[in-house]
């Protein structure tokens, strides 16, 4: 598998040119998937950090980072990944609730929103950059600025022909990043969090695309399709008044009575 996504992270570089690898995530239910290799934060480096960190720390510094229940220092992805369940979660926030003097129940409604993994199933999370993971990822987060984000909606659109849609909160982006593809095994968009900013160090231009493994043939046949197009190359930016148009846009124009001219015509 080793080969396999290296040379996948190959593509994505040759059609993309992306700022960093791309980060492979599974979760784990047997301790025997954790690779030897694997950063585990709480044993080897004696601290917690926030999952979005251990992303981070994969496309950053080529990590490996393998993180249970007691090396997580945010709480989110506790709840949503389901190290704990949504009764515990919910018991947490009463707790907190009765901290501040607010009704013990306000905040139930807010841990039922979230989607969610089965509670109790998995025992961790892997996280490596892509061209270093040895396994399948459950999910592959793309950290990509907009244009580039263009080009992978277009790989997808060469083989599905359909638009992608995705839904947006300003929090919590390693849930949303996560858990729908991985349930529903369709792509998203989601934008990072201002936890992905502060702690991990995100830049404002980054958004993330996520393909879960269901997708992975369907999206790499599309980055193929774009590396024969030219990809990142096929564009240039311009600004000139009677541009070269695509020669597809004359039959449309003469359509709706605007004809062609000579100067499209000779472009």
């Amino acid at each position: 598998m080793l080969e396999v996504n290296a040379k996948r992270q190959e593509l994505m570089d040759k059609v993309v040119g992306l700022r960093y690898p791309a980060v492979a995530l599974k979760m784990i239910e047997d301790e025997a998937d954790i690779p030897a290799d694997a950063v585990r934060p709480m044993k080897d480096w004696g601290k917690h950090i926030a999952v979005c960190q251990a992303f981070a720390f994969a496309r950053r510094q080529d990590k490996i980072i393998y993180m249970e229940k007691g090396d997580h220092w945010c709480w989110n992805p506790i709840l949503t990944y389901g190290m704990v369940d949504k009764e515990l979660g919910k018991e947490g926030f009463r707790a907190m609730n009765r901290f501040l003097g607010a009704p013990e129940n306000s905040s139930d409604s807010f841990v039922e929103s979230f989607p969610y993994l089965p509670a109790y199933k998995y025992k961790g999370v892997l996280v490596a950059p892509l061209n270093k993971a040895d396994f399948q990822p459950d999910v592959t987060m793309i950290y990509c600025k907009n244009d580039q984000l263009r080009l992978f909606l277009m790989a997808v659109n060469s083989q599905t022909h359909q638009k992608l849609d995705s839904s947006f909160a300003p929090i919590d982006s390693c849930t949303y990043a996560v858990i729908p593809p991985m349930l529903e095994g369709n792509y998203r968009i989601t934008l990072p969090d201002p936890g992905e900013f502060e702690r991990a160090l995100t830049p404002e231009d980054d958004i993330i695309f996520s393909v879960p493994k269901q997708r992975d043939e369907e999206f790499y046949r599309g980055l193929e399709a774009q590396a024969k197009s030219g990809g990142r190359n096929s564009f240039y930016m311009t600004m000139k008044e009677d541009f070269a148009r695509p020669a597809i846009y004359n039959p449309i124009f003469e359509a709706w009575g605007l004809g062609t001219s000579d100067i499209w015509d000779k472009k």
